[in-house]
């Protein structure tokens, strides 16, 4: 019987080296509670139609690439730095974070494993990170994260897996 998948117990950013497809030096980040979101987009469908007929002959479906976004919790300079990029200086012992000049994509290793212990890795996540800061009473600072899974340009290495928790007692 099959089971039922729910919550990310655990979100990890991790590096991909685009020559081996190797995955390494992992981080847990807090991400926002019930904010991760992993979705394929409806494909793409060109119909062909044959003069004078209402349904196709023949039909080219192209599927869209698989989408993730989430949100960060954590703002503080280093958290920032992780995110966003640019660096940390420290002065006196206290941190300062620098905004970089360009923040464009990145592409990092990210690991979801789920409140089952089953794991979700994508090896090469095309991603973008911007700020959402809203300086409230009733709100806190977050960090928006939305992105692509990524071909790793390499057949061996899946672009997406999800492997089943350990089983009990093992």
């Amino acid at each position: 019987m099959g089971k039922v998948k729910y919550g990310a117990k655990k979100i990890e950013f991790g590096d991909f080296n685009p020559t081996t497809g190797a995955t390494s030096n992992y981080v847990a980040i807090p991400v926002y509670r019930d904010s991760f979101v992993m979705t394929e987009p409806e494909p793409s469908v060109t119909p062909h139609f044959e003069q004078g007929k209402i349904n196709p002959r023949v039909r080219r479906v192209s599927p869209a690439a698989i989408d993730v976004s989430f949100q960060l919790m954590e703002t503080d300079p280093d958290a920032l730095e992780m995110a966003l990029g640019g660096t940390v200086t420290t002065v006196n012992t206290v941190k300062k974070w620098n905004a970089p000049k360009f923040r464009g994509e990145r592409v990092k290793a990210l690991r979801i494993t789920v409140e089952d212990d089953s794991v979700i890795e994508i090896p090469a996540f095309s991603h973008y990170s911007r700020p959402n800061f809203e300086i409230t009473e009733a709100n806190i600072n977050l960090i928006d994260v939305s992105g692509v899974v990524m071909d790793t340009g390499i057949d061996e290495v899946p672009d997406f897996s999800w492997t089943d928790p350990p089983a009990e007692g093992v």
